[in-house]
């Protein structure tokens, strides 16, 4: 009979380093990653012989029609896509694959990411403002709204930080 579990692992869209690196730690102790679900959140492993496989997480808000082929072709595996996000792995030995070889690439990913950011909490304004003219019938639904916005704008706080850093190391290297 076949060892296997569901984990559930939390990231945030400003560091998917923290979900690439886990999965690849699970895969060197010998947990081979079969399903994902719930916008790359929820995963089901099944128990194996380790293995050294590299995943990366990428997100598309405008997919062109080349974008599968360019990574399949260059040896990556599609493995989930959701909201944009897209999951991908390639077994390796020796050096580590990047899907990203270069910042600006990093840098235009981020980019795209705030843009989102940017949508959904413009979008939540005119909400929050209705709610708050009827707040004396709905506060629970209010106090919904606000965390939902403060976690918006911390979202984009962190997405931008995290630009920037990546824009001093690319200055850095000129």
């Amino acid at each position: 009979m076949n060892e296997s579990k569901r984990v559930f692992k939390w990231w945030w869209a400003w560091n998917p380093e923290t979900v690439e690196n886990w999965l690849e730690e699970m895969e060197a102790e010998g947990w081979h990653l079969v399903k994902v679900q719930q916008a790359v959140t929820r995963f089901y492993f099944e128990k194996g012989q380790p293995r050294q496989i590299r995943y990366c997480i990428d997100y598309q808000n405008k997919k062109d029609s080349n974008y599968m082929s360019i990574f399949q072709d260059t040896g990556w595996e599609y493995i989930y896509e959701s909201s944009g996000w897209y999951l991908w792995r390639m077994p390796y030995t020796g050096t580590r694959p990047e899907i990203y070889t270069d910042l600006d690439s990093l840098i235009e990913r981020n980019n795209r990411l705030s843009g989102v950011f940017v949508v959904l909490i413009t979008t939540q304004i005119p909400i929050m403002t209705a709610i708050t003219n009827t707040i004396w019938k709905y506060p629970y639904i209010l106090i919904l709204y606000v965390i939902l916005f403060g976690i918006l704008i911390y979202s984009l706080v962190r997405m931008t930080s995290a630009t920037n850093k990546m824009k001093k190391k690319r200055d850095a290297l000129k």
